[in-house]
């Protein structure tokens, strides 16, 4: 009997660890594609099942804490370019904390009216963990929303980028922008964006032929939808213009025309 229950708890574990693998792309109502280890919803599009890699490393570079708070409660920051000591004080607090975070830099309608509707004002800095919501930085009661969300007391420290003006190109923060072939008009319209601004920067083609990529998307960003742009440490999820512009201009990159021949490069 002993033996009998050996053998089917090491044939779950097996089964687990198999359907742990799979992984399935599908596309949404809204065009972004998806790459997840759970199967998709009944309403998705183009689902495609493929199992990854066995060998595929599982080092993460943040710790497993982290990653688990980020996936369940992520982290936004929003912030102005004239919002003073609160904004790069609260910056730094999840910085040296180690936490991932989004920054989204208050500077037009479209961001205004964003921070309106989640705090009922315009006032900066405001820090959200998951559905919590902070106005204005108070150390004490950021460090508990994050406490609360399960952030590890410390981590790696993130490391900070360029604010204000126009810096050097050997100041400015490495830019790198995850896409995948079928991702549509999102992708498109973020690489134009990049390319027109002139800004030098790295593309990923996340495939399901790759699972490496589809590893890497996941823990740069804590999900595997596209596209995906990293500035720096900074990550922003999605598109929208003016939050891709309002990362630029805080990270010092000029709103100028792109030089001849400026041209991404392929991963």
């Amino acid at each position: 009997m002993r033996a009998m229950l050996v053998a089917a708890l090491l044939f779950a574990v097996a089964l687990a660890g198999a359907q742990a693998q799979q992984l399935y792309r599908w596309v949404d109502k809204d065009g972004r594609v998806h790459y997840t280890q759970q199967p998709p919803p009944r309403d998705a599009k183009g689902v495609q099942r493929r199992s990854a890699a066995s060998g595929a490393s599982e080092s993460p570079e943040l710790p497993y804490a982290t990653q688990l708070a980020a996936k369940n409660f992520p982290v936004t920051l929003y912030t102005a370019p004239d919002c003073g000591t609160g904004c790069r004080d609260g910056r730094e607090s999840l910085e040296r904390r180690g936490v991932p975070f989004n920054e989204i830099v208050v500077n037009d309608d479209r961001s205004i009216d964003e921070l309106k509707r989640l705090t009922g004002k315009t006032q900066v800095p405001v820090l959200r963990v998951g559905t919590q919501i902070q106005v204005g930085y108070e150390p004490g009661a950021w460090m508990d929303a994050l406490d609360l969300a399960g952030y590890p007391e410390s981590g790696p420290p993130v490391r900070g980028r360029t604010t204000g003006g126009t810096a050097s190109a050997a100041s400015l923060p490495s830019v790198k922008l995850y896409t995948s072939g079928d991702c549509d008009g999102l992708c498109d319209d973020a690489r134009s964006l990049l390319t027109a601004r002139g800004v030098k920067f790295q593309e990923v083609a996340v495939s399901a032929s790759a699972p490496e990529t589809i590893e890497e998307l996941a823990k740069v960003s804590g999900n595997t939808t596209v596209p995906v742009l990293i500035v720096g440490q900074r990550v922003q999820r999605g598109f929208e213009a003016s939050l891709y512009h309002g990362i630029l201009d805080t990270a010092g990159f000029p709103r100028a025309k792109p030089a001849p021949g400026n041209a991404a490069a392929k991963k």
